[in-house]
């Protein structure tokens, strides 16, 4: 323990020193700075959340990026554009298939004079040729669909057709897409984990012997970002945006697994195809699929009807294509 005596000589000393007050009024000012940060950075902080409260409340707009880097993106409000980072972040879609194997068939069985070795065989040749026009990424990325137009009847005119169409897209039926899912590679590319589908077959005996009827309803949702370098800036910095693209297609095809007068035995023959895009410019007919950004889609004239493009609760619409704002995607 200290001397008491030292211990008030020390005392004595500090107060007749002449820098004591001026060290007391550095000591306080310096608190009085400490504590003004901590309550700036703690208003801040508020903010940032109170912000982001009302930004997803809907009460400002909802694509008003508020706080978007200081919070975690899986966490963003739906409203705001999903980034190649989570290019599903969002949307149903999210725990669907990605693989087309990953398709399941509904279970053979014989029907008419069909044999359920015959019937199966029929299914994955439908369902092949679903993949072919929709997954393939040759297709994809624009290609010819030389497969999927490869699995189709020759003697039947709805393969010339459809050939007819994609050497030479145009209005008022002649458009691809009413069949096949493209993108434009000068402008876009598929994002990472950017393919979902989910979809359903259904068959029965075909209007004439030893013909398969098969009933095919598949939703696909495709995420895709500029083709760089015209990259779309997302909503935080260092984050590039996507956009995703809801097909819904239901197809009738008929199969015969024998050859008979005018049909070619093991093709398919394209009876009925109609398709519902959902975040698609259908005034440009070039045989592309064409999405719009956030940005674009906020100042774009869509005078059409909005659709929930996830809706598979009934039939699409027959006829042409039926121009639609997605309500999501």
């Amino acid at each position: 323990m200290s001397d008491p005596v030292d211990y008030i000589t020390r005392l004595r000393a500090e107060a007749q020193n002449p820098d004591r007050e001026g060290a007391f009024r550095a000591d306080r000012q310096r608190r009085r700075l400490r504590r003004a940060s901590v309550g700036a950075f703690a208003a801040l902080a508020l903010a940032g959340l109170a912000t982001w409260l009302v930004t997803s409340t809907g009460e400002r707009p909802a694509d008003e990026p508020y706080a978007a880097a200081a919070l975690d993106e899986r966490l963003w409000p739906d409203a705001w554009p999903a980034t190649t980072n989570l290019p599903l972040r969002g949307s149903p879609a999210r725990t669907w298939a990605t693989d087309a194997q990953d398709l399941p068939l509904p279970v053979p069985a014989a029907v008419g004079s069909l044999s359920r070795g015959q019937v199966s065989e029929g299914l994955r040749r439908a369902r092949e040729f679903v993949v072919a026009a929709n997954l393939d990424r040759v297709v994809l990325r624009g290609g010819h669909p030389a497969q999927a137009l490869e699995l189709l009847d020759p003697q039947q005119p709805a393969r010339a057709r459809l050939t007819e169409h994609l050497r030479a897209p145009g209005l008022p039926d002649g458009d691809p897409t009413e069949m096949f899912t493209r993108f434009d590679p000068a402008e876009l590319t598929l994002a990472d984990e950017g393919i979902r589908v989910r979809g359903r077959m259904a068959f029965e005996a075909g209007s004439i012997p030893g013909q398969l009827r098969i009933r095919a309803d598949y939703t696909f949702v495709y995420a895709l970002r500029r083709t760089e370098p015209l990259s779309e800036p997302g909503p935080a910095p260092d984050t590039e945006e996507v956009a995703r693209v809801v097909v819904r297609r239901q197809l009738v095809l008929l199969y015969a697994p024998a050859g008979s007068p005018g049909v070619t035995a093991g093709k398919l023959v394209p009876a009925d195809y109609r398709r519902q895009l959902g975040n698609h410019d259908c005034g440009t007919v070039d045989g592309f699929v064409h999405p719009y950004f956030s940005k674009e889609a906020k100042a774009a004239d869509r005078p059409w009807p909005v659709v929930d493009p996830y809706d598979e609760s009934t039939d699409i619409p027959a006829g042409p294509l039926r121009c639609t704002v997605p309500s999501r995607t």
